[in-house]
């Protein structure tokens, strides 16, 4: 167990890596996110100040109904498909930004840059990852999505406030599962803990079938954890995860590019590797 990570990131004032892991912290949580005055729009002193209008949705077919069973369900909703237009905007516009192999990393390489899943120096490209999303229009679109957010805020049970964009690359490579750790790939089975509630938005911007970079996830593992998988280490090796979660509950998902679905991350999913293309993901952490 990993007792002592946790009192770690406690001491670096991570309040919510110990706490948020716990079903009863998120829904008690979100109970007082209700209650609380910050999560209500108030009107402003003095004369009113013109905002935008809410764009139209992308996803006129989806159910906010429809979606918050299914994410309480399984952890995950599908249905929130991007049209092509938006995909081929996010695309380009990935294509030709500079890339960090990791978050905060000051090396920059170019899409271009990579042959054989290697960079010039001889180093693996595992991930590219675009600094500024926020700077492409689409991702911004995607962003103030009203479907997308009423969805989000439904399961969280307040409107979100915080909406952290990630566009980024995962190349073919020979990278070792070490090598792959280290740069970030979250290749093995693992919860998220990024606040006190959360959830994601996940796109596909590539075509993702056997060996593309599937998305992996196991259905209905947000709730029913032990309490060794509480209170140690967020990942689980196969033999522990699955003798408490049936392995048929394992959902992999496939698509064309465009792709998208909701999930409640805190259940236990992966990355898989690509080995046959590389893969272009748009993924909204949402709190």
């Amino acid at each position: 167990m990993n007792v002592a990570n946790i009192a770690r990131r406690l001491v670096a004032g991570e309040l919510h890596y110990a706490l948020g892991r716990f079903e009863s912290v998120r829904r008690g949580y979100s109970a007082l996110r209700r209650l609380s005055p910050r999560s209500r729009v108030r009107a402003p002193a003095g004369p009113p100040i013109a905002l935008p209008p809410l764009p139209a949705t992308l996803f006129p077919g989806q159910t906010t109904d429809r979606a918050l069973a299914d994410l309480r369900r399984d952890s995950i909703a599908l249905g929130f498909d991007l049209p092509w237009s938006m995909v081929e905007e996010m695309v380009e516009f990935a294509t030709h930004s500079p890339l960090q192999r990791r978050l905060r990393d000051d090396r920059m390489f170019h899409r271009h840059d990579v042959h054989k899943g290697r960079l010039e120096d001889g180093s693996p490209a595992v991930m590219g990852i675009v600094p500024d999303p926020l700077d492409c229009p689409a991702v911004r679109r995607v962003c103030r999505d009203p479907m997308l957010m009423e969805c989000a805020g439904a399961f969280l049970g307040f409107p979100a406030s915080k909406i952290i964009p990630r566009l980024f690359w995962s190349f073919v490579t020979d990278a070792t599962d070490d090598e792959r750790r280290q740069l970030g790939q979250t290749i093995d089975w693992h919860y998220d803990v990024h606040d006190f509630h959360f959830c994601s938005a996940q796109f596909y911007l590539t075509d993702v079938g056997p060996g593309a970079g599937e998305h992996a996830l196991v259905r209905g593992s947000h709730h029913g954890k032990s309490l060794r998988m509480l209170l140690g280490s967020a990942n689980a090796r196969d033999e522990e995860l699955f003798t408490h979660f049936a392995r048929d509950r394992i959902l992999v998902v496939e698509g064309p590019a465009g792709t998208g679905f909701i999930e409640d991350t805190s259940c236990y999913h992966r990355a898989t590797p690509p080995v046959s293309r590389e893969r272009l993901m748009l993924q909204l952490w949402i709190s």
